[in-house]
């Protein structure tokens, strides 16, 4: 009990000797007061930043569905676009050769 009694008293003492020292200014005249202060802003302001990032990240996550919907809906209709663009130059070419074919007829009957 006596061993208790010791401690507890020393660590009332060590405990009122680090507040006297925690006030005592700097030398910059600054008190650990108003350092805690200080730090204390910028924690608030990390955790606005923070909130705001969460905030931001819950729009996205919310938005995301109908984004990938629109890269789907365009993806189709690029397909789609390039399924027509190909049976045109699909007919077009067939066009050329035709008109090519009767072109070399149309010479060699007139080279003869």
């Amino acid at each position: 009990m006596r061993n208790f009694k010791h401690f507890g008293l020393g660590f009332l003492l060590g405990a009122a000797a680090g507040a006297v020292f925690a006030f005592l200014p700097d030398e910059n005249g600054k008190s650990t007061r108003e350092y805690l202060k200080e730090d204390a802003e910028d924690f608030k302001e990390l955790q606005d930043g923070l909130s705001r990032a969460q905030e931001a990240g819950s729009r996205l996550a919310s938005e995301l569905p109908a984004a990938e919907q629109m890269v789907s809906d365009l993806n189709t209709d690029v397909e789609r676009f390039k399924q027509e663009a190909d049976k045109e130059i699909a007919r077009l070419q067939a066009k050329i050769d035709r008109l090519s074919s009767e072109l070399n007829q149309d010479l060699n009957e007139s080279e003869n």
